[in-house]
């Protein structure tokens, strides 16, 4: 989605606005330590649906019947995330923003230009309140890394909420049948796609390879499995239009073409992938239990499984993490310090625990690989684990200012080669990047 102009303008006019209905920023590491005299409420922001929402709702029951602080976490669905983004815009243009949204690292670095995000730092650091070193150590890294903005002071300016990664969906029937297995490399990957698929007497494709969703994210995941970085060390200017990122629009081009791949309408490739007419998905770890509700009922289910994306080299995986983080705006010293203490407690180790097996989110501590209660759970969801196992290759995607817009130019790059208006994929990805590299630099 893109961030208008006319938007934009409004968010930094009334960025001083924002200021004078907030504490002073110097009075951040006392208003940390704080004591709650007296019930506070805050609202949530949030965008879980169907069986998420209701998780999620029970677990903000069970914080407010036990803080003991009187802190009350309301939530308010506001759709999707882009529904969300787009009224988290509003609320900035008029003064009204909730107390707690989640949303992506992208947004966090365009609504802090108008300077309403609370730096979490005092919070994370303060001897009442705060996390114990050895509580911040558990939290996985890059985690944590993800939610610190280089363009703001390496500022803490949100917290790791649903996580998750890019991982393969590997139909093994569908393997063991052509008598291939697991690709662990990008050249295996393309002989093993090419031996899978299938083709009827009339030419037309039975069984494919390789479902290949255009995803920004998918994308990025290809560039870090070869080996690539996503952005330039000072952050100014994008990377995966170098060498890793045409590889990898090239053989996109190159399957798609061959009918070894095809790019999915929606969700179709969860059904396919079910009945066996295709072999490989790269998709979020998020998606498991979709797969799982989407094979057929009238016969027994696929032998599945989850592996690391392909790589150039599998010794050093590294795949793309992504996922929605947790922010808190600023308001009162109150408030701020409520917010928080909903944040900390939906990260520690029971909690993320829970949240992992109600909603498919990868647990954000390492920790919780010792959880009596996810451990049961992986015992009936195996993949789950196996995408657990996988959480130390996961490099966050690039949290700067102009990334939303920079997504849309991604998308439109894959779409165009997928649809043959771009029958050049090297210079369809340099042309990307040049436009990229033209949002960062109005972005700085």
């Amino acid at each position: 989605m893109k961030l208008k102009a006319a938007i934009l303008f409004a968010v930094l006019i009334v960025a001083s606005a924002c200021q004078g209905s907030t504490a002073p920023q110097g009075a951040q590491s006392t208003e940390a330590d704080i004591d709650l005299t007296s019930p506070v409420s805050v609202t949530l922001w949030h965008t879980q649906t169907g069986t998420n929402a209701k998780a999620l709702q029970e677990m903000v029951d069970k914080f407010n019947s036990t803080n003991g602080k009187g802190v009350t976490v309301v939530m308010e669905y506001q759709g999707g995330y882009t529904q969300l983004y787009q009224k988290t815009l509003g609320a900035i243009q008029a003064g009204a923003l909730p107390e707690i949204a989640v949303g992506y690292e992208s947004f966090v670095a365009d609504y802090q230009k108008a300077d309403v995000v609370l730096d979490l730092d005092p919070y994370v650091a303060s001897k009442k309140n705060g996390l114990p070193k050895e509580s911040l150590d558990d939290i996985f890294k890059t985690y944590l890394d993800t939610n610190r903005f280089p363009q703001f002071g390496n500022k803490l300016l949100s917290f790791p909420f649903t996580k998750s990664l890019l991982i393969m969906y590997q139909n093994e029937d569908v393997l063991k049948a052509a008598g291939q297995t697991t690709p662990r490399t990008w050249d295996e990957f393309e002989k093993v796609a090419r031996a899978v698929t299938q083709k009827g007497a009339d030419g037309k494709v039975t069984r494919y390879g390789w479902a290949a969703p255009t995803s920004a994210s998918t994308f990025n995941g290809w560039v870090l499995s070869r080996g690539g970085r996503l952005m330039s060390e000072d952050n100014k200017a994008v990377a995966w239009d170098g060498k890793e990122g045409i590889e990898a629009a090239k053989l996109f081009q190159k399957l798609l073409g061959e009918g070894v791949a095809y790019v999915p309408k929606g969700f179709d490739y969860q059904t396919d992938f079910g009945v066996g007419k295709v072999a490989f998905v790269q998709e979020s770890s998020t998606g498991r239990p979709f797969f799982v509700s989407s094979f057929p009922k009238d016969k027994a289910a696929p032998s599945w499984s989850i592996t690391s994306i392909p790589q150039t080299d599998a010794a050093k995986a590294k795949t793309v993490q992504y996922g929605a983080n947790i922010i808190s705006f600023r308001s009162t010293p109150e408030k701020q310090l409520a917010s928080w203490m909903f944040i900390k407690w939906f990260a520690e180790g029971d909690q993320t625990a829970d949240w992992a097996i109600k909603s498919s989110y990868m647990p954000v501590r390492k920790s919780a690989a010792d959880n009596a209660s996810l451990k049961t759970y992986w015992a009936k969801d195996t993949q789950g684990k196996s995408a657990f196992d996988l959480s130390g290759t996961a490099v966050p995607e690039p949290n700067v200012r102009g990334q939303q817009d920079i997504r849309t130019v991604m998308e439109d790059m894959l779409v165009g080669i997928a649809t043959g208006k771009l029958a050049d994929a090297e210079k369809a990805v340099k042309d990307a990047g040049a436009k990229a590299n033209a949002i960062l630099k109005e972005n700085q």
